[in-house]
């Protein structure tokens, strides 16, 4: 099995990290290490490759949050679910997966 996520996501992702872990006194380079080996688990999905989807991805989307076109757009171009929590994605045209069905797909791979 095989994960992707854009890479403005991942972007987002480290930004968002970077001010939790301020607010709650964790040490950077533990995060960032944290993060950084992540990386060793999922492909990056430039931001060229998705602009050539994005007009399509915003449209699906943009009734919910416009900002999240790059998760869609991976979506559409690798015809891969999301693996979400966030109810943005439900009805955007792309299949979504909790944590829980991610979890019940790995433990009966």
């Amino acid at each position: 099995m095989t994960f992707y996520v854009a890479e403005s996501n991942f972007v987002e992702a480290e930004r968002y990290l970077a001010q939790l872990a301020l607010k709650r006194g964790i040490d950077e380079a533990g995060w960032r290490d944290a993060l950084e080996s992540l990386l060793l688990a999922v492909q990056l999905v430039g931001h060229e490759e998705l602009a050539l989807l994005q007009e399509q991805a915003q449209a699906r989307i943009c009734r919910r949050d416009a900002r999240d076109w790059p998760a869609v757009a991976a979506a559409l171009l690798l015809d891969c679910p999301i693996w979400t929590e966030d109810r943005d994605f439900f009805g955007a045209g792309v299949a979504t997966w909790t944590t829980d069905t991610v979890e019940l797909y790995l433990h009966n791979d």
